[in-house]
């Protein structure tokens, strides 16, 4: 008898086992690519064109210059427990008649950030940030 439920013992702990590893891991989803470096605007050459996601923030000053006005605000991303992105916070840099520039920030404890995100290529852009 006892036997016979140490037997039955390692039969369902191996058919557990078994059962997981069996089990197929579920299909992701593809990672949402970067965007691409922007186009041109449809009547000529933008500046922004030479600014590509993942570029730091020296690195768009250098490429295109300061930015008409500039903006910082908080993500959401900041109340979500035990996030450690690097998007608790954004900053937009405006360019008048160009576009905007959008950077992640860094993580609540100050690290990573500092890169090109986003960027918006908008002939009408006013270069004011909004209040």
């Amino acid at each position: 008898m006892k036997n016979q439920i140490v037997i039955a013992l390692a039969l369902g702990v191996a058919l557990s086992f078994a059962g997981c590893a069996s089990r197929s891991e579920p299909a992701k989803a593809p990672a949402p690519k970067a965007a691409a470096a922007p186009r041109a605007a449809a009547g000529g050459s933008n500046i922004l064109s030479k600014v590509s996601v993942g570029m730091t923030k020296a690195q768009v000053k250098e490429a295109v210059g300061a930015p008409s006005d500039e903006n910082s605000y908080e993500s959401g991303k900041r109340w979500i427990p035990f996030y450690y992105g690097n998007d608790v916070r954004r900053s937009t840099w405006y360019y008048k008649g160009q576009g905007r520039v959008v950077f992640a920030e860094g993580n609540q404890f100050g690290g990573g950030g500092n890169e090109v995100v986003n960027v918006v290529i908008d002939p009408a852009e006013t270069g004011v940030a909004p209040e």
